[in-house]
């Protein structure tokens, strides 16, 4: 009888509630086998509801010819496809993420607007059963709380992973008894990475020396503190209703203190997560001694302010406040003279400009231009719609797209100055720098544009 995973994948997009019979799907095919697998399984689901993503991160000389393999499938298969490419190393330089935290970035963002722009309701991405045991185990090793111990979840928002309950052999398998073919990304071999030492190192020895099915346990691990923390999650969104007041600010969140220090702590954790998550959009950035602080200070009498990335809490009497930022929206765009140094509400500006043989060494939250290049005078404004900035090395780029990437809270995009000269953006502060003005050889005067916060 031949090796079959189609009732498997059946049974977990009903358990899950994944889809529904009118969904269209975009599938994230790297050409691996779990992903042409998954491809697979969802050709013969409904091919005619299925569209397929891949994207040439650059970073490997193989990465072409990879592209090519998934393009050829795809055209084979009669399917729908996106195969992109995106100069990942360039993006790192800009933003300052790691490469596997950028390409994510990247990879998520292109699928998001594949999504809006071509109408799929829902993105399958290939991760399975082994994923998931390295993941709940790097967490472990790193330090987590029960949320990180629920592992990579099969749902979130219009991402689904049909695929946890089946480990790589199993999908292997179904590629080799289907004649399904399929790349390997040398680079999973490398220990370079966190993951790929858990991978190639850790389970192996765990696997060898202490359980054999430790991968199983892990998993299932992983799934029972789901279910706990999911009911947790639900409990503490009631909660937090419960306590919400009225706040001064239209863009703040408060709740009421006295009856936050009533609760157990571990859901003080939870509604601080929740708050903080309402107010920012994320946790990127907030970590357990972030919160475990927060809460002491809350649970302490007395008042405090508390800057955490992103966001400031403030605790006074008989509330706690997040986003505890008073923006200030009194100024309008202004010219920017040089030399001169400007506050705007919590942030602080300086221009100066410099002879190239007197220039100081420039810190992290400065840029400097080549004078002679700019179109004065400067401008400084906030962000307006449609605003795009040319990036180094790169071509335009929305600057909506970059508050995004960077993680800037929705409350506080229209409050970063942004300033520009007569042709257009040179700097968003904190943020992105522009193209314009570069520094060459032939530089003589250099204006430095240095923001504080």
């Amino acid at each position: 009888m031949q090796f079959d995973l189609y009732e498997r994948f059946e049974e977990a997009l009903n358990k899950y509630n994944m889809l529904d019979v009118n969904d269209k799907v975009l599938v994230a095919v790297s050409g691996g086998p779990d992903s042409m697998a998954l491809l697979h399984l969802f050709w013969r689901w409904n091919k005619n509801r299925v569209g397929v993503f891949h994207l040439n991160h650059q970073f490997r000389p193989e990465a072409e010819e990879d592209a090519f393999f998934v393009k050829k499938i795809a055209t084979e298969w009669d399917l729908t496809h996106h195969i992109m490419s995106y100069d990942i190393l360039r993006y790192l330089e800009e933003s300052g993420e790691t490469k596997q935290q950028g390409a994510r970035t990247i990879r998520y963002r292109l699928m998001e607007e594949l999504r809006q722009k071509y109408g799929y309701t829902k993105v399958a991405l290939g991760h399975h059963a082994d994923d998931q045991a390295e993941t709940v185990l790097m967490r472990i090793v790193r330090g987590t709380g029960l949320t990180g111990l629920a592992g990579i979840p099969a749902v979130r928002n219009h991402y689904i992973r049909p695929l946890l309950c089946v480990n790589k052999e199993e999908l292997i398998n179904y590629c080799n008894a289907f004649s399904i073919p399929f790349v390997i990304d040398d680079s999973n071999k490398s220990t370079v990475y966190f993951r790929n030492k858990i991978r190639n190192h850790l389970i192996p020895i765990l696997e060898k020396d202490y359980n054999v099915a430790i991968r199983d346990h892990l998993v299932k691990l992983a799934q029972m503190v789901h279910d706990d923390d999911e009911e947790l999650e639900e409990r503490a969104k009631q909660i937090f209703t419960e306590l919400e007041l009225e706040s001064a600010e239209p863009k703040q969140i408060s709740i009421d203190r006295e009856r936050f220090r009533a609760l157990s702590p571990s859901m003080q954790r939870r509604v601080l997560r929740k708050g903080i998550a309402d107010y920012k959009g994320d946790l990127v950035g907030i970590n357990f001694e972030h919160i475990e602080e927060l809460r002491n200070r809350v649970v302490q009498p007395g008042t405090f302010e508390m800057d955490l990335p992103s966001i400031v809490i403030i605790g006074n009497s008989n509330t706690i406040v997040f986003g505890g930022y008073q923006v200030r929206s009194e100024w309008e765009p202004f010219e920017l003279n040089i030399p001169s140094t400007v506050v705007l509400g919590r942030y602080k500006i300086n221009a100066r400009v410099y002879s190239i043989n007197e220039l100081p060494q420039r810190q992290e939250n400065a840029e400097d231009y080549d004078y002679q290049k700019l179109v004065l005078p400067l401008v400084v404004r906030r962000r307006q719609p449609g605003d795009r900035i040319e990036v180094f090395g790169a071509h335009n780029k929305k600057v909506k797209d970059l508050l995004i990437d960077h993680k800037i809270p929705v409350q506080l995009r229209d409050e970063i100055p942004i300033i520009c000269d007569q042709t257009g953006i040179l700097y968003i502060p904190g943020v992105r720098r522009s193209e314009k003005g570069r520094i060459s050889p032939a530089t003589r005067e250099v204006l430095r544009l240095t923001f504080e916060v």
